[in-house]
């Protein structure tokens, strides 16, 4: 085998795409992210290779190639040429790194919290949110950092984290990020207004029946019942309930019908403003 940095041109990335006849699906938003990054100057050279088989089978970089081509911008990346074919199922099977390894190799405060509500985001955008299946396109580790950039351009990250801590540990809603990400999204009815939303579900509710005194207690009573529940449950009970609260309107139950028509709903309504 031959390893060397390359500076790829384009035409020489379609000549290998050309070859590239056992790789899994292309993830176009994500070829559309890597070109941005090619475009602005973003791009880092992080020792990953090409690797094209001894045959000139493509066995790794796809995306990364399909994005030299869109982009139309030679870009330097290590090349390994001359791979067994064999070997190809070995690719990219060491251990993933979550969003929590990757905000806590940058030493970032409450990783576990937020990457869950940048999860949840992404999912959100992608109109994925119900989706609990494991059939759904992946948050690439590469967003991670700058959309937590915006996001802190965007609020108070201090007050989110403390505002969704003590509403996951008073609603059992979990995990936290699930109030962080509905914080993120709301936002735009103000920050004093989720803020007193939060406090008065944290502190009894106040008016009778108001979601902010029953939400707790539906969670409650699906954990007594042993009911299984995905996140998006969660996410959809507080919309729903901000919803209903605003508006001044009662809450006692929430079903699965409750949970995909306030979702359908809210997802005309409420945008995350986050680039991906």
């Amino acid at each position: 085998m031959n390893i060397e940095l390359t500076t790829i041109t384009p035409p020489m990335a379609s000549v290998m795409l050309a070859n590239n006849s056992s790789n899994r699906k292309l993830n176009l938003r994500h070829v559309d992210f890597l070109s941005q990054q090619m475009l602005s100057g973003k791009w880092q050279n992080n020792g990953q290779t090409i690797v094209v088989a001894d045959d000139g089978t493509l066995m790794d970089g796809q995306h990364r190639l399909s994005a030299i081509v869109k982009a139309n911008k030679p870009t330097q990346i290590g090349l390994c040429t001359g791979a067994p074919k064999t070997a190809m199922a070995t690719i990219d099977n060491g251990k993933t790194r979550s969003s929590f390894d990757v905000l806590s190799m940058n030493q970032i405060p409450n990783a576990a919290l937020i990457g869950s509500a940048i999860a949840i985001l992404y999912k959100w955008d992608l109109g994925q949110i119900m989706n609990n299946s494991g059939a759904r396109q992946a948050l690439p580790n590469a967003l991670i950092m700058p959309t937590l950039q915006e996001m802190q351009e965007a609020v108070d990250m201090d007050v989110i984290v403390r505002v969704s801590k003590t509403t996951a540990r008073n609603t059992r809603m979990k995990p936290s990020g699930v109030f962080a990400a509905f914080y993120l999204i709301a936002v735009k009815y103000g920050s004093a207004v989720l803020e007193e939303f939060a406090d008065r579900i944290n502190n009894g509710g106040d008016y009778k029946k108001s979601p902010t005194t029953t939400m707790a207690q539906i969670v409650a009573r699906h954990d007594v019942l042993g009911k299984q529940k995905h996140r998006s449950f969660d996410f959809g009970l507080l919309l729903g309930g901000f919803e209903r609260w605003l508006k001044r309107q009662t809450m006692s139950r929430y079903t699965m019908t409750s949970l995909e028509s306030d979702l359908k709903r809210s997802l005309n309504n409420y945008v995350t403003n986050l680039t991906w």
